[in-house]
This record gives structure tokens, C-alpha cells and sequence, in this order.
């Protein structure tokens, strides 16, 4: 892992799935889900996060699963010991009649707390109910404690709202925000 001025360049790979998190880009993404819908999401998500994100992962039954603990596991990586970061990240994203809410903390403990439903079994390519295993891997491996909630008529539009929500907490929290470690622990 390269650092630079405490923010860094997160890489995991093994022989299923692979991701790098740059936190100092400038959200330019390339993803290889297998879905092209999935991979839609991880393009909106590096965008309005701003950060640089190459993700692939292999055929497999659990691809989705795979490929959201690798990209968790490049964000832990590129956020180090979390010094020098805000810690917390919230947004709002409206798309035409859909609305998701995220709510972010680096804390190095996951939690996820979903609430919202999808009309469909799919949105595209992607199956909708592979969204929660996938973002339940990648933020326990990200260790982020993420509440999302959201509402809607489309599911495209539901799910694209969660994945830009998602991108804008993420840079809130991954923002510098002083020295040290954003704890009045001191830790992590």
C-alpha cells in the first residue's frame, strides 16, 4: 500500500476477486461484476464518492459477495489506521420519484441496517436481492457501520440513489478532517 499525506491506495486481490481504492482520485472506475448493472452502480458509486475504484472478480456463484468483500477490503486498506479522516459520512440522494438516505461511520466495527424494498426480482442483469450480501461483505470488510434507507416507484432509480448515497458518505467520511485518529479512544 502506497501513502500519501496519510490517504491512500488500498489493493486486495486473490484468486476469485480483486479491487483498488484510490482515495485521492478523481473517480474514474472500471468494473468487471459480471453484471453490467452491478457495474453501472460501482461506476456512480467511484463518481460521486470521487475516489479511483478498479474491481473484477471471477464467474462464480458468489460474485457479487466476492467482489463487494474485496472492494471493502481495498477501502480498509487505503484507509489505514483512519488518522487524519472525518470518520462520519451522511447523504441524501433524490432521482426523479426515489430517495435513498446513507449514513456512514469508519469505525472499524460493521453494522448494516437496510430498510426498503425492491418491486422486482431484477434491475437489468443483477438480481435485486444480491444487493444486501453484497454491501454486508463489503462493509465488513470495509469494517464501516452503514445504516441505508430508501423508497421509490423504480427500482433502477432506487438503487442508483443508494449507490450515489452510498459514493457521497464515503467522501464526507473519507475527507480529512484533522490530525490523529477521529476516537476519543484514540483507536479505531
Amino acid at each position: 500500500m502506497a501513502k500519501r499525506n496519510g490517504r491512500g491506495l488500498g489493493l486486495f486481490r486473490d484468486c476469485r476477486a480483486q479491487a483498488t481504492v484510490n482515495l485521492d482520485g478523481s473517480g474514474q472506475a472500471k468494473a468487471a461484476s459480471g453484471s453490467g448493472f452491478l457495474d453501472h452502480m460501482l461506476l456512480a458509486l467511484a463518481r460521486t464518492a470521487n475516489i479511483d475504484l478498479v474491481a473484477e472478480s471471477e464467474e462464480g456463484l458468489w460474485r457479487a459477495q466476492t467482489l463487494g468483500r474485496a472492494i471493502g477490503l481495498a477501502l480498509d486498506d487505503a484507509l489505514g489506521d483512519r488518522s487524519g479522516i472525518c470518520r462520519y459520512g451522511s447523504a441524501s440522494v433524490p432521482m426523479d420519484e426515489s430517495l435513498a438516505d446513507v449514513a456512514l461511520d469508519f469505525r472499524g466495527r460493521p453494522y448494516l441496517i437496510v430498510s426498503g424494498e425492491f418491486r422486482g426480482e431484477r434491475i437489468g442483469d443483477f438480481e435485486a436481492m444480491l444487493l444486501e450480501p453484497f454491501l454486508e461483505e463489503l462493509f465488513n470488510a470495509a469494517g464501516m457501520t452503514v445504516h441505508i434507507r430508501f423508497y421509490g416507484e423504480n427500482d433502477h432509480h432506487k438503487m442508483e440513489c443508494i449507490f450515489k448515497a452510498l459514493g457521497l458518505a464515503v467522501r464526507l467520511a473519507a475527507a480529512k478532517g484533522g490530525a490523529g485518529i477521529p476516537s476519543t479512544k484514540g483507536v479505531i
